[in-house]
Parts: structure tokens; C-alpha cells; sequence
């Protein structure tokens, strides 16, 4: 393969890898549906990607570790303080008996679909009892189902991989003649996975609280002991790097000894490079062939864990625990394959195929499933959240901090114009007061920023936090400014932040990093142009926030002598900037009029 060809496999896995993502993202689906058919297309159909002659012997070793990240991430995202001890029972009953009873069914299913020797069907229900967060994680995130209902679902994709994984390895083993007591070595993997990913949570620690780590190094020293562990288990037993890197994460998001931002940040980051690029990679090396040969197969299988084992699970697991009928019938609509069954399922075919096994069955039948099963999980569980009435609602509320005298008439106004409003006051005692005093309906917060960044309470304040999509600062002050926008960036970015204030220059390079020139196309408040002084300059002359329905504008737009400011749609979004063009029916416009001395 000459380096060219190299240099384009290369470029696709990678591009596309995002591209999709930032495609699958904007059209509200998982980036799976769109990242497996691609990998098939580049690769078996088109032949521009053949992994096996880019990454040669590498590939299967690059894998491990990208698994392993993705994992060690979401051990971090496991916090404890939010399992009821109801969930907590729910979670180990999924991950111990619900694994028993779909990997008996996926046996059964397997041995009379596909006529298959019996420790080949045992392989393939072994391989398809995982789940996975790179799946689970962006379904919630668009069924955005009521908790405890996703914390539950979040934990058993996480903790079911490795376990899945490892009952695998120890499967193929008895199929293959290799180790006469896989079991053994089953246990022997968790305890030595665990116990490195233990050692490599506190050295990282330690070496956090020694004060000799650069913060521009933290994340890449947090990302170094991961792959140590990562490494250093699957050296001594196969898949138990996956243990490490769940063990990892998990005692580093849920320790109080140091902060652990930087590894949030790493691997909030590289998660989509990894994803993109494993499942375009494992998505290549499919036979088109074969794919099609076992199609029809494979479908019937996918019917049998969607409508019969995944319910069957879910029923049995939640017996007895006060779930209401529809989290038990959301539980059981929610099983979606990931990246360790394609994993396991490309490097097991190539292991079987290298002494002498041929099983053609294997890779895409495990493909075909979790193409089957996330198109289904993913495109029904937004709907099925919202018929049960667990859906929460979507980010369309607005959050208001500021210490201007003006802001709580401002938050008044945004309710009156139909927006939901979260005000925050921290150690403002005349604005709570008044907030109090006044007429909002909605949340009046006034606890610290740095509770409401806690994500483990589990409150009010938290779950409206959770359906901000706006911020508005109305401040000067540059440290108060820096602290609201972190508590809410990485929930809504950066375009959806207003910064309305004065001194506007020196708070943009504040926050954004940045000079207000740089940023006046990609921030909304730099839409309203030069009206913001005009603004400003009418509020602190006495001027008043008042708000004009559709039915009440005149011909001319905005009545004379007032500026728009905000609009809010007809179902409580906001649209910025305020813009003097007639409203559409059922919006708001909010205006800002002078005082009456002006």
C-alpha cells in the first residue's frame, strides 16, 4: 500500500469520523447510524480504507486503547451520590442477571437461527450482551428521560463492557481448546484489572496534590496514567484493561481529594476523535459479501433482543422496586450495541481464522445488530420518553445573574414575555429580596456557582439548570462574570452567553480569550451592534424593561423612542437578537423605554 493510499485512509477515518458526528449531532440522532454505513462504504464498497494494511499488526492493540479511554471516561462520569439504593440494586441486577438471561436467550436465538455449533452460539451471545456509553449516552441525551431512569441505563452501558468483554474472552477460550479453566482466569482479569486501575486513581492523585503537576499538564498526566493502566493490565490478562480504565475513572470522579477538571476536559475531548475513528475503522474491515449473506439472519435476531430479551430483562431486574410501569417499560426499550462488541467481535474473527476456525458468521451478524439495534433504540426512545411522559423538557429556559438594580426587572420581563426564567443571586441580598418580593414563578437560586456546577445533587435548581439554553450576565465584574459563564459553557457554549454590561472589551478577553472585535460575529450580543450602549445608557438613566405582544405592535415596528431588545418566540425560546421586524404570531418583543427623565 503506497503512502498515499495511506495518507487518504488516514484522512477519511478521521474526517468523517467528526464530520458525521457534527452531522448526526445537528440531526438529533446517535452518530453511530451514520458512522457504521459510512465505514462501509469507504471501506469494503469503495476500498479507500483498509485498516488492516494502514495499521497492520498496531490495529487491534490502537483499539484496546481507544476502548479503554472511552471507558476510563465514563467511570468518571459513574457518581455514586446519585444512585438511590433502589438504582443501586437495579444496576446490579442488569449487569448480573439481566446478562444471564439475554445471553441465554442470544444462545438459544443464535443456535436455531444460524445453525451453528454450540460454543459458537455461546460466543456470539457472549459478544452481544454489551451495551456501552459511546451508544447509551447520546440516546439519553436526546430521550433526555426523567432520573433515576438514565442514571441507571448510563451505569450498566458502562459497567457492562468490560464484564461482557471479559465473559467473551473467557468463552472463546473454552470454544477454542485454549484454557481449561477460563473461569478462573475470568475472575483473575476483574481483580487485576481493578486492582491496576486502583494504583493508577492514586498516583495520579498523589501526584495532583504534590503541587508538581503544571496545569497546562494536567489533563495529558491524567490521560498518561490512563493508558498506563490501560496497558499495563491487558499485558498480564486480556480485556482487563478495560477493568483498569473503568476503575480509573470511577475513583477519580468520585474522590474529594483533588480536582479532577483535567481529565473531564482530555476526554471530553478526544471522545468523539476516538469514536469516530474506531467505528468508521471496525466499520471498513466488514465483508460485503457476508453482510449480505447473513442479513436477513441477523434482523431476526435483532427482533428477538429488542422485543424479547431486552423486556424479559428489564421485567425481571426491576421487580420489586418501586419503579413506576413506565420507567419499567423505558428500562426495557433501551439496549443498543457499541464499540466493544465490534471490537471483540473484528479481533475474535481474526484470532479464529488464525488457527484454523472459520465462524463467517460472526462480524456481520455482531454488525448488523448494532446497526439494528441503535437505528431502533435511537430513533423510538425520544418518542417513547415523551408518550410515557418521561421526557424532560428541552433547553429552552433562560438563566439571568447579574448585580445591575435593573436585572430582576429584566428576569420579570422575560417571564412575563413567556420564557422560563432561573434567576441566580448568589450573596445578592437586596436582589433575592426583591426576586422574592416579586413576581417570578419559576427559580429564584441563590446558593453558590459552585454548588450549582456540583452535577452529583440532585435538586430543583439542578434539574432547571439542566434546561438552560441562555445566559445573560449583567455585570462589570470580571471574576463573577468568568464564574457563571464556566458553570454553564459546557452545557450551552459560548453563542448562547450574553455579556451585557460595560467595560465589554476587557470582559470579552476575560472570558472568551479573546477581544470583542474578534468575537462580535460569533457571540449573540454582537448583534445588537452599537444599540448596546444606546441600552445601557437608557437603563442607567432610570429606563424600564416592558414587553410588546404581537397583537399590540403598531404598523412601524417599535413604537418611537424605544429599543428592542429580546425576543421571545411562542414557545418560550428566545431568539436574539430583538430585531425591529413585526413579530410573528404569538411572539414577544422586549423592549427597553426611557425613564422619565430621559
Amino acid at each position: 500500500m503506497s503512502s498515499e493510499q495511506i495518507l487518504l485512509g488516514l484522512g477519511l477515518i478521521i474526517g468523517l469520523g467528526i464530520l458525521l458526528q457534527w452531522i448526526a449531532k445537528m440531526l438529533k440522532i446517535p452518530g453511530i447510524i451514520l458512522l457504521l454505513p459510512a465505514g462501509i462504504l469507504v471501506g469494503p464498497v469503495l476500498g479507500l480504507v483498509n485498516p488492516n494494511e494502514i495499521f497492520g499488526n498496531s490495529l487491534f492493540p490502537l483499539v484496546t486503547i481507544g476502548v479503554g479511554i472511552l471507558l476510563l471516561k465514563g467511570g468518571f462520569e459513574l457518581n455514586v451520590r446519585k444512585l438511590q439504593s433502589d438504582t443501586k440494586q437495579t444496576v446490579w441486577r442488569l449487569v448480573t442477571i439481566g446478562v444471564l438471561i439475554t445471553l441465554a436467550i442470544g444462545l438459544v436465538a443464535s443456535f436455531l437461527i444460524f445453525n451453528i455449533p454450540f460454543y459458537f452460539a455461546l460466543l456470539l451471545g457472549a459478544i452481544l450482551v454489551v451495551s456501552g456509553p459511546t451508544v447509551v449516552g447520546p440516546i439519553l441525551n436526546i430521550a433526555r428521560p426523567k432520573q433515576p431512569v438514565g442514571h441507571i441505563l448510563l451505569w450498566e452501558g458502562i459497567t457492562i463492557d468490560p464484564i461482557g468483554a471479559s465473559l467473551s474472552v473467557a468463552v472463546l477460550s473454552i470454544a477454542t481448546s485454549q484454557n481449561p479453566y477460563p473461569f478462573i482466569d475470568l475472575f483473575l482479569t476483574l481483580g487485576v484489572g481493578v486492582a491496576i486501575g486502583i494504583i493508577a486513581a492514586v498516583l495520579y492523585i498523589v501526584s495532583e496534590r504534590s503541587g508538581r503537576v503544571p496545569p497546562n499538564l494536567s489533563a495529558l498526566v491524567a490521560f498518561m496514567f490512563g493508558i498506563m493502566a490501560i496497558v499495563g493490565a491487558e499485558m498480564i490478562f486480556s480485556e482487563a484493561g478495560l477493568f483498569a480504565a473503568v476503575t480509573m475513572g470511577f475513583i477519580l470522579g468520585n474522590q474529594r481529594l483533588t480536582p479532577a477538571t483535567g481529565i473531564r476536559t482530555l476526554t471530553e475531548t478526544i471522545e468523539p476523535l476516538i469514536i469516530g475513528i474506531l467505528f468508521i475503522m471496525l466499520a471498513a474491515l466488514v465483508s460485503l459479501p457476508a453482510l449480505a449473506d447473513y442479513m436477513l439472519p441477523a434482523l431476526v435476531l435483532v427482533a428477538i433482543y429488542v422485543l424479547v430479551a431486552r423486556p424479559l430483562v428489564a421485567f425481571v431486574t426491576t421487580h420489586g422496586l418501586g419503579f413506576s410501569r413506565s420507567q419499567r417499560i423505558f428500562i426495557g426499550a433501551m439496549a443498543p450495541r457499541g464499540i466493544v462488541a465490534a471490537a471483540t467481535s473484528s479481533l475474535f474473527a481474526i484470532n479464529l481464522t488464525n488457527i484454523g476456525i472459520n465462524f463467517p458468521q460472526l462480524v456481520p451478524v455482531v454488525f448488523t445488530v448494532i446497526i439494528g439495534t441503535v437505528a431502533i433504540y435511537g430513533l423510538s426512545a425520544p418518542i417513547i420518553s415523551r408518550k410515557l411522559n418521561l421526557s424532560q423538557p428541552g433547553r429552552t429556559a433562560v438563566a439571568v445573574v447579574g448585580d445591575q438594580p435593573w436585572v430582576v426587572d429584566l428576569a420579570e420581563a422575560l417571564q412575563q414575555a413567556g420564557a422560563r426564567v432561573m434567576f441566580i443571586a448568589p450573596g445578592e441580598e437586596n436582589l433575592q429580596k426583591r426576586a422574592a418580593d416579586g413576581k417570578l414563578a419559576y427559580m429564584v437560586y441563590t446558593g453558590s456557582f459552585a454548588e450549582l456546577s456540583d452535577d452529583e445533587i440532585l435538586d430543583e435548581a439542578h434539574e432547571l439548570k439542566n434546561q438552560v439554553k441562555w445566559l445573560i450576565i449583567t455585570t462589570s465584574d470580571h471574576d463573577r462574570i468568568k464564574i457563571a459563564t464556566e458553570t454553564f459553557l459546557s452545557d450551552i457554549g459560548n453563542n448562547s452567553i450574553i455579556i451585557f454590561g460595560r467595560s465589554r472589551a476587557r470582559q470579552d478577553e476575560a472570558v472568551f480569550g479573546t477581544r470583542r472585535s474578534d468575537i462580535l460575529a460569533n457571540t449573540p450580543f454582537g448583534l445588537f451592534g452599537r444599540n448596546e450602549d444606546e441600552l445601557l445608557d437608557l437603563l442607567d438613566a432610570g429606563g424600564s424593561f416592558e414587553v410588546l405582544e404581537s397583537t399590540e405592535q403598531p404598523q412601524e415596528g417599535v413604537p418611537v423612542g424605544k429599543k428592542a431588545f429580546l425576543r421571545v418566540r411562542s414557545d418560550g425560546t428566545l431568539a436574539v437578537p430583538g430585531s425591529e421586524e413585526p413579530l410573528a404570531q404569538g411572539d414577544s418583543l422586549i423592549l427597553v423605554a426611557p425613564g422619565s427623565s430621559s
